[in-house]
């Protein structure tokens, strides 16, 4: 009879208490514009696991009791981020930004797990008919075990674990978010401040150029973007073209995210704010969603397999078959890339008149389509390239310098963009691309480069 009370008291003061804490032991957070949810759980071996969906889930084994902090990341503040930023240079000062808000969340998460530990109790206790004397011992029992409990999580937490992680997911081949921890928000830092530094000098620099740069009516200018990689500094170059080379359409290639998902997707908000078309076909590391929020905003315009005209200019652009899936980001395999450039081709052949510009992400996807059309824009590679030919391939490199991935790289991959000059043809009536201006921003050196490319002048100037 002993031994039956003294288990049944075990299970009230002990295991349900544990078990109250394992489901619903967790909190949502904001911390400086990143919204994360708290938890704890009961595991096999204790360890602190990160999620970032999609990405995948950075986990290291960071304690001795068993049990499991888990961090998920829900959304991101990025008016908030890009004040932190510009405020924080190191990572000892990211963790001075957020100390205030993380021991403001332990303290929650502490009276939760007291509160719960508590609950768990009485609710046993209740469903067992303990008499008001053994309820309050198993409560106390309780409440001496959390304390405990939690006193020897923090005792023998080592954040040191996080040196060498274990990754799941994707994260397995992106091992960079261990570097850009270590460098990345300084890094980030200096490119913005890059950016701000330089603005004045490419305003002046394309005052100086010649009058392509006016504001004459009869010039239509395309901006051809892609490849931002939730940049947010893109923004802030692709707002300098727009603005001093009075841009009338901007043409993205895709891979706007890096992952898809609604938490990067936020990025992509700040085309809002742009006061020009925004023509958009997506790359192999867009999504259905990250389409989905595309469509949502007024100035965006996603043709996937059909012609719209902007200035008189008619543009076919094609999505890349992967962003149609959902978690795949790996690029088209061959047999994919065959099936598009089939459909381009079939495309091509019904249209009674050939549009002036195809656009799609992935340049094998345009190969042996030479000649079909007078221009074709690419990305995908990372590398600005111009090769004129039966049609002028024009890939924009990455405007958003590949992402957290140039910012890792040790070789620089510069913010980059193509500016394309379209006037009408006194001959055919139609538009002629006779210009273009290749525009870059280093990512490691400061300064920026703009070439001037042209082509078949003489036809069309006045």
């Amino acid at each position: 009879m002993i031994v039956r009370r003294a288990f049944i008291i075990l299970i009230c003061s002990i295991i349900t208490p544990l078990l109250f804490i394992h489901f619903f032991d967790s909190i949502t957070v904001n911390f400086q514009g990143l919204e994360l949810v708290l938890g704890l759980e009961m595991a096999l071996k204790g360890s602190t696991t990160i999620n970032l969906p999609p990405i995948g889930i950075l986990k290291a084994f960071t304690h001795q009791l068993p049990i499991n902090i888990n961090i998920s990341l829900q959304n991101i503040d990025l008016d908030l981020i890009k004040v932190i930023i510009d405020k924080v240079n190191n990572k000892n000062e990211l963790f001075l930004f957020f100390k205030k808000d993380a021991i403001n969340a332990i303290k929650v998460l502490i009276v939760k797990t007291f509160i719960l530990g508590t609950l768990g109790t009485i609710f046993a206790s209740l469903f067992m008919k303990l008499k008001k004397k053994e309820l309050i011992i198993c409560i106390i029992i309780s409440l001496f075990f959390i304390t405990i409990f939690l006193s020897s999580l923090y005792i023998s937490y080592d954040i040191s674990a996080f040196d060498k992680p274990e990754y799941f997911g994707t994260l397995k081949a992106a091992p960079w978010i261990i570097s850009i921890w270590n460098k990345g928000i300084s890094q980030i830092n200096e490119l913005r401040q890059q950016l701000k530094s330089i603005s004045e000098g490419i305003s002046t620099v394309f005052l100086k150029m010649d009058n392509l740069a006016s504001t004459e009516e009869s010039v239509v200018r395309v901006l051809h973007v892609s490849d931002i990689h939730n940049n947010i500094a893109a923004f802030d170059f692709m707002e300098q073209i727009i603005f001093n080379f009075n841009v009338d359409v901007v043409i993205d290639t895709g891979d706007i995210t890096d992952y898809g998902t609604s938490l990067e997707n936020m990025v992509i908000e700040k085309i809002s704010h742009l006061p020009v078309d925004y023509v958009f076909c997506a790359g192999n590391h867009d999504s259905p969603k990250t389409v989905e929020l595309m469509e949502d905003i007024d100035n965006v315009i996603i043709p996937n397999g059909g012609v719209i005209s902007i200035k008189g200019i008619n543009i076919l652009a094609f999505s890349d078959p992967i962003s149609e899936m959902i978690d795949k980001i790996d690029s088209s395999n061959e047999i994919d890339i065959i099936k598009q450039n089939l459909l381009i081709r079939d495309k091509l052949n019904s249209l009674n008149e050939i549009p002036d510009i195809l656009a799609v992400h992935n340049p094998q996807a345009t190969e042996n389509l030479e000649g079909f059309v007078p221009i074709i824009l690419n990305g995908h590679t990372h590398k600005t390239h111009i090769k004129d030919g039966e049609s002028l391939i024009i890939n924009a490199g990455s405007t958003g310098a590949a992402g957290i991935r140039g910012i890792q790289s040790k070789a620089d991959i510069p913010y980059s963009a193509v500016l394309l000059y379209f006037k009408s043809n006194k001959g055919t009536g139609k538009p002629q691309l006779f210009a273009a201006d290749i525009i870059k921003i280093s990512n490691v050196e400061v300064g920026f480069q703009v070439e001037r490319v042209f082509f078949n002048w003489e036809d069309v100037k006045e």
